[in-house]
């Protein structure tokens, strides 16, 4: 799992031992020492010392009666100060209240790390609901609004590559799987500034989202509300909250710049 970096200031053995944690991202159980020798593609002992590291430091936790390992406190710590202190969340916190005050549903600010979208913080509804998402929960990329307006602004290369390589799932009668599909709603959303899923993953819910793009015109992040289909009825309507929503993306780009 080496990046193959060869810049003189780069510690290879903090890389290794950032690789260890981030097997937990994709993983539902605990692992032990040889399956994440076999993961990572380091040995057996080069492995264990990077454990014994971690779990001294508390990145990392060992189960005394199944000897495997788990994530320890300190990656949930972690992620708690890049809550408190992240910049795009920063740049985004008036913005999203003042644009949740005035629509009244619930709002997701997401960060993109070039292959996914992960939920930095959701702006709590007025109205109950259909999506409770924790800070650091993924957002799948291919079913997501924020998702397909943040392909929609990548190198048409790179998105077509991420369509055809991600898997697909049939969640209502009205998913799309086809990737060709797929890929004529992402040009919609580059066209219009904002993506809109119409029952995709829930025949009761709507979703719009914008993509939040950096001085290079590249997406870093994304906004994306959701709703249920008796509340956003009308087509019209739906267009005009996704156009409030890619004013409040451009705004916070603004802010980070």
């Amino acid at each position: 799992m080496a990046s193959g970096f060869e810049d003189p200031l780069f510690i290879k053995s903090i890389e290794k031992g950032f690789a260890i944690i981030e097997l937990f991202e994709s993983v539902e159980n605990e692992l032990s020492l040889s399956e994440i020798s076999k993961l990572t593609g380091y040995g057996i002992s080069g492995t264990q010392r990077l454990l014994y590291t971690l779990e001294k430091l508390g990145y990392i936790e060992k189960n005394q009666q199944t000897k495997k390992y788990t994530p320890g406190i300190k990656t949930l710590s972690l992620g708690f100060t890049y809550t408190r202190l992240g910049r795009i969340k920063k740049a985004s916190f008036e913005i999203i209240r003042d644009i949740s005050s005035s629509v009244e549903e619930s709002f997701f600010l997401l960060a993109f790390n070039k292959t996914n979208l992960i939920n930095i913080m959701q702006s709590p509804s007025k109205k109950p609901c259909p999506k409770i998402m924790t800070p650091g929960a993924p957002f799948d990329l291919i079913y997501s609004s924020a998702g397909r307006s943040v392909l929609s602004h990548l190198p048409a290369m790179n998105a077509v590559a991420l369509v055809f390589s991600s898997h697909k799932n049939t969640y209502t009668k009205k998913t799309k799987t086809d990737p060709k599909l797929i890929l004529k709603e992402i040009e919609t959303a580059y066209t219009k500034g904002f993506s809109i899923i119409d029952g995709e993953t829930d025949l009761g819910m709507i979703s719009i989202g914008s993509a939040i793009l950096d001085k290079n015109g590249l997406p870093i992040a994304a906004l994306e509300m959701n709703a249920s289909r008796e509340a956003w009825k009308w087509m019209k309507q739906r267009e005009r909250f996704g156009s409030k929503l890619e004013k409040a993306a451009k705004q916070i780009a603004e802010n980070l710049s």
